[in-house]
C-alpha cells in the first residue's frame, strides 16, 4: 500500500522507484502482487500514460490516509526523541506564499534540519487528500467539514494609486467617486472583488467599481497600480516601501477599507495532529506575531492607524 501510494503520488513507476529508493522491477512486482491479492485491476495498462481505474482511484484515497497515519506515528516518536524528520507537503497561496512564507522557510529548516519541505504555490481551492498535501496556507474562508483551520494572521486593505494616475485623473474625495475612476480589480475563476467596502465611524459605504484591467494574481493588482493603470484596493501584506517612497499614495484618509481577510492553516481532521504540521503552524504564528509585521510598518503612512483594525 505504501508503494501504491508512492506510485500514485509520482504518477509513474520510474518516479516512484526514485522516491522510495528501490528498483522499477520491484515496484512493478509489488503492484502485480497487490492486484492479485485484491483480485482487482488498479492501474490501466492500455496506454502509455499512467492512469488509475475507478477502483484504483478509490483505493488510492484509502492508501493515502493509512500512509498518513503511519507517518504521523513515526513523527510522534521522532518528536518525543527530539528529532523531527520526514517530508512536509505544503500548499500555499501564490502571492502571500512568495512574500511571507517562502522567505521564512530557511529559518524553519535551520531549526529542523532533518525535515524536508515540498511546496506547491497555487490560488485555487484544493482537496488536500487528492493533491497529497499535509497543510494548506490559504486566505479562503470556507473549508470542507473534513478539514480544520487555524487562523494565523489578519489582513487589512489599503486604497492606493500612483502619483501619475492621480495627476492625470484627479483624486477621489468620497467612496462614491470611485465609480468614475478606472479601478484595478482581482478576478479569478473562484473569486471576484468588484465591490469595495469602506467605513467612517459607524457609516458604511460599498461601491461597485469597474475598470479596463482585471487580473487573477494579487501581486499583479499592486504592480498595475504602480504602473499607473488605475486605483487599487490592495491587501496590506502586498505593500512594503511603496507608501514610504511615494510610489503609491493612500487615498480617502477619512475612510477605512472595510474588507477583511485572514490567513488560515488548513489540514485534515485527525485525532492527533502530525507533529510536523503543528511545528510549522507554531513557527508561522511566531514569525507573523499577534499583530502582523506587514501591518505594523504601514501604520506611519496611514495616519498611525493599522489598515485592518476597527477604530
Amino acid at each position: 500500500m505504501v508503494i501504491f501510494d508512492a506510485l500514485v503520488r509520482e504518477q509513474g513507476i520510474s518516479a516512484a522507484a526514485r522516491r522510495l529508493g528501490v528498483s522499477k522491477s520491484h515496484i512493478s512486482k509489488q503492484l502485480a502482487l497487490l492486484e492479485t491479492e485484491l483480485g482487482a485491476q488498479l492501474v490501466q495498462r492500455t496506454t502509455r500514460r499512467f492512469a488509475l481505474t475507478d477502483l484504483g482511484q478509490e483505493y488510492a484515497r484509502h492508501c493515502r490516509a493509512l500512509v498518513a497515519v503511519a507517518l504521523e506515528a513515526d513523527s510522534m516518536v521522532a518528536e518525543r526523541r527530539g528529532k523531527v524528520s520526514g517530508v512536509l507537503h505544503l500548499g500555499v497561496g501564490q502571492s502571500f506564499g512568495r512574500l511571507h512564507v517562502i522567505p521564512r522557510l530557511k529559518a524553519f529548516q535551520d531549526r529542523y534540519p532533518e525535515l524536508e519541505l515540498e511546496v506547491s504555490l497555487f490560488d485555487h481551492r484544493t482537496n488536500l487528500v487528492d493533491e497529497g498535501l499535509d497543510l494548506w496556507i490559504t486566505t479562503y474562508e470556507d473549508k470542507p467539514e473534513a478539514l480544520v483551520g487555524q487562523r494565523l494572521a489578519d489582513i487589512g486593505f489599503v486604497l492606493v494609486a500612483s502619483p501619475d494616475y492621480l495627476l492625470s485623473h484627479g483624486t477621489p474625495l468620497q467612496p462614491k467617486d470611485l465609480a468614475q475612476h478606472n479601478c484595478i480589480t482581482y478576478q479569478s475563476r473562484e473569486r471576484r472583488y468588484h465591490e469595495w467596502s469602506f467605513r467612517q465611524g459607524k457609516e458604511r459605504q460599498t461601491v461597485q467599481v469597474a475598470g479596463n484591467y482585471r487580473v487573477d494574481l494579487a501581486e499583479a493588482v499592486r504592480d498595475a497600480a504602480l504602473a499607473g493603470l488605475g486605483i487599487a484596493y490592495v491587501a496590506n501584506y502586498l505593500l512594503d516601501k511603496e507608501l514610504q517612497t511615494g510610489q503609491l499614495i493612500p487615498l480617502l484618509p477619512q475612510w477605512r477599507p472595510n474588507q477583511k481577510m485572514a490567513v488560515h492553516a488548513v489540514y485534515a481532521r485527525r485525532e492527533h495532529l502530525d507533529p510536523k504540521i503543528r511545528l510549522f503552524i507554531d513557527f508561522l504564528k511566531e514569525s507573523f506575531g499577534p499583530h502582523p509585521y506587514w501591518e505594523q510598518h504601514l501604520a506611519p503612512w496611514l495616519g498611525g492607524k493599522l489598515s485592518g483594525r476597527e477604530e
